[in-house]
C-alpha cells in the first residue's frame, strides 16, 4: 500500500473525483499541499473503485527567489552552478497541467488546477469552461507534445475575465510554460520539441552575471509596472529563470518587480501587506467556493511566517469579504450583460441605459469597465 506521507509529509489531502475530460472514471488518490517540488502533485491509487498501481503525477512545483533577504536588507543570492540560464516571462492567471493516467488498460489525457486533481467551475470562475473556451482546438496538440516529449505540461489561463495581481488587456488567453516529468525533471519551453501552442515569452539568455541580471531586470519591471486601482497592477508580474546544470537537470527560481517582491519581504518577513493577501485569496478562489480564514491562512503559510499571519487575520478575512465581492460583482455584471442581448461594442447607449436599472450610479464606470474586460 503507498504511504503518501513519504513524499507528501502530512501536507496532503484524499481526493475522489470524477474525470470532467473522461466522466466514465471515477479517480481516486492524493493530492500534496507541500510548497516544494511536489505541489499539487497526485497519487491515484484507484480508478473505478478498482485498485491501479500507484501513479505519482506531478505538478507545477513552488518556485522559489534564488536568494534570502538578510537582516540589513541585502540579499545572500545562492545560483547552482550551471551551464546557462533561460529567463521567460512569469504569467498571473491559473495554473492547469495537462497529464496522462492509466487503468491498466486505456491511458486518458485530462486536466488539472494546480491544488486539485481535475479542473472545474466554481460560484467565483468558470475554470472548467474557460479552459475548453481558449484550448479545447489544441487538445490534440496538447496530447502530441505530452507524448513527444514524455512529461506532462503546464500552461497558465490569464487575462481581464480571470482577474488576479496583473490585470491584462486580453479577455483570455493561454500559454504553454514548462514541462513537468513524472521523475520530477523540468523542461524548459526550449526544451519541448517544437510545440504548436502559445507559448510565454522568452525575454533572454544569459551565461553569466546573474547577480547583475537578476537586478537589472527587477529595475526594468518596475519600471513598467504601473498600480491602477487597489489590489491590481498592469505590466508583468515577473520572469522565471531555468537554470540548466552540468548535469542536465533544470532548476526554476523567480523574479518580481521590486514593489511585487517588496510585498513578501516587508519589515523583514514579519509583516504581511494586504496587496499579497488579496492576490492569494484570488488564487483560493480557484480552489474552494467558500475560502476561509483558515482556508486562506493555509496558502499564505507556504511562504509566511505563522506568527505574522495569525496577527494579520483581521486583514485576512477583509480580503477575503472584498474579493469575495469583487468576484459576485463580476459575475452579476457578465449575467445582466448577457441578459441584454446586446453587444457593447455595437450598442454602447442601449446596454449601458438597460444596466442602469441594475446597479448603483456610481458602479457604472466599473460595470463599464468589466463587459469591456469580458469582450
Amino acid at each position: 500500500m503507498v504511504d503518501p506521507k513519504e513524499l507528501f509529509g502530512n501536507n496532503y489531502q484524499e481526493f475522489c473525483e470524477v474525470d470532467p475530460f473522461n466522466p466514465k472514471n471515477k479517480v481516486e488518490g492524493y493530492i500534496s499541499r507541500k510548497p516544494n517540488e511536489f505541489y499539487g502533485s497526485l497519487i491515484i491509487t484507484k480508478i473505478n473503485d478498482r485498485a491501479v498501481t500507484p501513479q505519482l503525477i506531478m505538478g507545477s512545483p513552488k518556485m522559489h527567489y534564488p536568494f534570502s533577504p538578510r537582516e540589513d536588507g541585502s540579499r545572500d543570492y545562492k545560483f547552482p552552478i550551471v551551464k546557462n540560464i533561460e529567463i521567460w516571462e512569469k504569467i498571473d492567471g491559473s495554473n492547469v497541467v495537462a497529464y496522462q493516467y492509466s487503468d491498466g488498460d486505456n491511458q486518458y489525457t485530462t486536466f488539472k488546477l494546480r491544488l486539485r486533481p481535475f479542473m472545474a467551475n466554481s460560484r467565483f470562475g468558470k475554470f472548467l469552461d474557460m479552459w475548453k473556451e481558449v484550448a479545447s482546438d489544441y487538445f490534440t496538440e496538447i496530447e502530441r507534445e505530452m507524448e513527444r516529449s514524455n512529461c506532462n505540461l503546464s500552461f497558465e489561463i490569464f487575462g481581464s475575465r480571470n482577474p488576479h495581481l496583473i490585470i491584462y488587456k486580453n479577455s483570455l488567453n493561454f500559454a504553454l510554460l514548462f514541462g513537468v516529468t513524472n521523475d520530477g525533471k523540468i523542461l524548459s519551453p526550449t526544451e519541448l520539441r517544437n510545440p504548436d501552442l502559445p507559448i510565454a515569452v522568452k525575454i533572454k539568455s544569459i551565461d553569466k552575471d546573474f547577480v547583475q541580471n537578476y537586478e537589472q531586470l527587477q529595475i526594468e519591471f518596475q519600471d513598467k509596472l504601473q498600480q491602477d486601482e487597489e489590489g491590481y497592477y498592469s505590466g508583468m508580474e515577473g520572469c522565471v529563470w531555468y537554470a540548466h546544470t552540468p548535469d542536465g537537470g533544470c532548476t526554476q527560481f523567480k523574479m518580481k518587480p521590486e514593489v511585487i517582491e517588496a510585498i513578501h519581504f516587508s519589515q523583514g518577513g514579519a509583516g504581511l501587506s494586504k496587496t499579497v493577501i488579496l492576490a492569494t485569496t484570488w488564487n483560493a478562489l480557484e480552489n474552494t467556493d467558500s475560502p476561509t480564514i483558515e482556508f486562506v491562512s493555509q496558502l499564505l503559510l507556504e511562504e509566511f511566517d505563522a506568527h505574522a499571519i495569525e496577527a494579520n487575520e483581521h486583514l485576512i478575512g477583509r480580503c477575503i469579504t472584498f474579493v469575495i465581492g469583487e468576484a459576485e460583482f463580476r459575475n452579476k455584471v457578465s449575467t445582466e450583460y448577457k441578459a441584454t442581448g446586446l453587444n457593447i461594442l455595437l450598442n454602447k447607449t442601449d446596454v449601458m441605459r438597460q444596466l442602469s436599472t441594475k446597479f448603483e450610479r456610481n458602479q457604472m464606470k466599473k460595470v463599464y469597465s468589466v463587459i469591456r474586460g469580458t469582450t
